[in-house]
C-alpha cells in the first residue's frame, strides 16, 4: 500500500555517536533513485534471505524529499509503498519508529545514500540505544558495518480510506434481472446499452469491453429464457385443487 510522504530520519546524531549532516539529507533526496538502487524496508534493519523470516522485506522506499526541521536541522521524507503485513503491524501498534541506512559514499554520487528503512521499536528517547546498536553492528558485514544508522524517529503513516467497490455492469443489470419485473429488464437493457454507447465514445478500455461483451452474450441467453417462462406464466396464480377426506378430487376450478 503506498503511503504519502512521511518523516523518516532527521539531521543529528547517529545511534552510534557519529553524525547525519543537514547536507547528508540533502544529497539522499536528491540522488534516491530505486532503479539506480532501491532501498527496502526491513525490521530492525536485519536482512534475512528467507522470505518467510519475520525479517522480510516489507515494502520499498519509493522517493524521497527534504525540507527544514527545527534548529537548523534537515528532515527527510518517504513515500514508502509498504507490503500487508507492514500495515497490519502499524496499525496494531507495532514497529511505529522509524530508522534509516546510509551508505556513503555511495559509487556513483560519491556522496550519501539511502540504502535502507528499517521499522522499529525502540524511539530515540531510549538511552541504551547505542549500546544495543553496537552489538548489532558487530554482527554486520563488513561493508555494512561502515554504514550509519540513524536515530529512530516516529511518523505514522497516512493511509487511504478504502473505496467501497463500484458494482460491475454485469452485476447491476443482473441484479435487475433477478427481480423478473418488466420495469427491471428494461432498466437492464438501458443499462447495456449505456456501457456500449460509453464504449462508443471512447470511454470503456478493451478488458472492460471484453467484459461487457461477455456479459451481453449471458444476459441474451437468460433473457430468452426469462422470456420464455414468463410467457407462460399465468398473471393470476393457479387455485390448488379441493380434496375431500378420502383424497378425491372434488373440484377442479
Amino acid at each position: 500500500m503506498k503511503t504519502k510522504f512521511i518523516r523518516v530520519a532527521q539531521s543529528g546524531k547517529t545511534i552510534d555517536g557519529r553524525e547525519i549532516t543537514p547536507g547528508d539529507i540533502n544529497q539522499m533526496a536528491a540522488s534516491y533513485n530505486p532503479a539506480t538502487y532501491g532501498a527496502r524496508v526491513n525490521m530492525e534493519h536485519i536482512r534475512s534471505l528467507l522470505p518467510d523470516s519475520p525479517f522480510r522485506a516489507y515494502g520499498d522506499v519509493l522517493a524521497l524529499k527534504a525540507e527544514d526541521g527545527p534548529n537548523g536541522s534537515r528532515v527527510l521524507l518517504a513515500e514508502l509503498d509498504l507490503t500487508d503485513d507492514a500495515v497490519a503491524l502499524l496499525k496494531n501498534g507495532q514497529k511505529v519508529y522509524w530508522s534509516i541506512e546510509i551508505t556513503t559514499p555511495f559509487p556513483t554520487t560519491g556522496g550519501a545514500y539511502l540504502a535502507g528503512l528499517a521499522m522499529t521499536d525502540s524511539p530515540a528517547s531510549l538511552g541504551t540505544e547505542s549500546l544495543k546498536f553496537n552489538a548489532f553492528r558487530a554482527s554486520l558485514p563488513v561493508d555494512r558495518a561502515k554504514n550509519l544508522f540513524s536515530v529512530p524517529v516516529e511518523d505514522a503513516p497516512d493511509f487511504p480510506a478504502a473505496a467501497d467497490p463500484k458494482p460491475s455492469i454485469y452485476e447491476k443489470v443482473m441484479s435487475m434481472f433477478s427481480k423478473g419485473k418488466g420495469a427491471d429488464i428494461d432498466k437492464a437493457v438501458e443499462a447495456v446499452a449505456a456501457e456500449v454507447q460509453a464504449l462508443k465514445d471512447g470511454a470503456v478500455s478493451a478488458a472492460d469491453f471484453a467484459a461487457l461483451q461477455a456479459s451481453v452474450t449471458t444476459l441474451t441467453g437468460q433473457l430468452a429464457t426469462l422470456t420464455e417462462t414468463l410467457s407462460k406464466t399465468s398473471d393470476t396464480p393457479d387455485r390448488p385443487q379441493a380434496t375431500g377426506g378420502t383424497g378425491e378430487t372434488l373440484t377442479d376450478c
